[in-house]
């Protein structure tokens, strides 16, 4: 008899905690919690609004940005938002120089220093 009770109280509960696990599982859209607080980011409204701004992270149920243009932080439902992605950095039109500036200074710089050693001895 007790084996029994035990047995459908363990079924109860089971019922019980999963339900409310599985209401709370889509709840929370995935760049909430995939990008990292302090990221530049092209956030797109369900209004078709676009702007770039800075995620600041969750607060409750409203997502803040802190936008670029005009500079302010603003709190919108995160219901009101349709896609985020991560702004990718643009390089410099001189990057290649600059790589090559790098290395020709790593090898002379090298050279220099074993001709340093070599003349002390």
């Amino acid at each position: 008899m007790t084996g029994r009770w035990i047995t459908r109280m363990a079924a109860v509960l089971a019922v019980v905690l999963t339900a409310d696990a599985a209401f709370a599982a889509g709840s929370t859209p995935g760049w909430t919690i995939n990008i990292q607080a302090g990221s530049a980011v092209r956030v797109t409204m369900k209004t078709d609004e676009a702007f770039d701004a800075i995620w600041m992270g969750r607060d409750g149920d409203r997502a803040v940005f802190e936008r670029f243009d005009p500079h302010e932080t603003i709190s919108m439902p995160i219901d009101s938002v349709r896609r985020v992605r991560t702004r990718r950095a643009s390089t410099s039109s001189n990057a290649g120089a600059m790589g090559a500036l790098g290395a020709v200074a790593g090898v002379f710089g090298a050279f220099a220093v074993i001709g340093l050693l070599l003349r002390g001895t």
